[in-house]
């Protein structure tokens, strides 16, 4: 359940957020938003992928944590087992909200922080304060501001990344075929990534723009980060065989 509302010094004087990792925080997330900012980091554990909202046909970028919904493999417990989190989950139980007609790009005029009050990680006497006895934001709510900042103005820079890569027909989608013990094998769909083919048949000048803005790199990297599907399905069987034994 969700109840954003905008934050205030003093309403929320006392309030404090808990920072831990766990399942109890709705992080049993198998697919989790990302912003093209944090690619270079995310490559390096977890396989990047686009998914096609079925909604509305647009593509989003995000990071595979497990296969099925409610699993993310990376989690252990109240353990994060790997050395990056997507800031779409370190953000919580934050979120920006913009005051303007749909479609505004959002700036620092019309957009205010909101934090949903039925989130488990939201308290009156455990975790970090948000604001000082003064009613200055704490170390704590600067680096949620920052973050906050990061992603907003990071979803925009997605989203150009993502309408380049379509105006060139470099988006393609994979089927991940996949046996864990005691199961069937599974086919899984719905997971698409760059395509390599059609990106060695750019021509010099579209090359040399994609590069100029970032995405040639972000492509490469992000081609890349598939190799880690491997390590994903090693997780899954890993849990899997751990489960039987039990």
């Amino acid at each position: 359940m969700t109840s954003f509302v905008p934050l205030d010094k003093n309403v929320h004087a006392k309030t404090r957020v808990l920072t831990g990792r766990g399942e109890q925080f709705g992080e049993n997330k198998h697919l989790v938003p990302i912003i093209a900012d944090e690619v270079n980091n995310l490559a390096l554990e977890y396989p990047i992928c686009f998914i096609k909202n079925n909604a509305t046909g647009q593509f989003g970028l995000q990071v595979m944590l497990g296969f099925e919904p409610e699993e993310n493999l990376f989690l252990e417990g109240e353990n994060w087992q790997a050395t990056y989190i997507p800031l779409h989950l370190l953000r919580q139980p934050f979120m920006v909200a913009v005051n303007a007609e749909e479609g505004t790009l959002p700036s620092a005029d019309n957009t205010v922080i909101t934090i949903n009050m039925e989130s488990t990680r939201v308290q009156q006497e455990q975790g970090e304060a948000l604001f000082d006895e003064q009613g200055n934001a704490s170390p704590f709510l600067d680096n949620i501001n920052h973050m906050l900042s990061n992603l907003v103005n990071g979803m925009v820079r997605t989203d150009k990344f993502i309408e380049t890569l379509l105006a060139h027909q470099l988006i393609e989608e994979v089927h991940v075929n996949v046996t864990f013990e005691g199961e069937q094998p599974k086919r899984f769909e719905g997971i698409y990534t760059v395509s390599e083919k059609t990106l060695t048949e750019l021509d010099a000048k579209t090359l040399q723009q994609l590069n100029s803005k970032g995405y040639l790199q972000a492509c490469y990297v992000i081609l890349a980060s598939m190799g880690n599907m491997q390590k994903l399905i090693a997780k899954k069987r890993q849990r899997t065989a751990n489960s039987l034994t039990r």
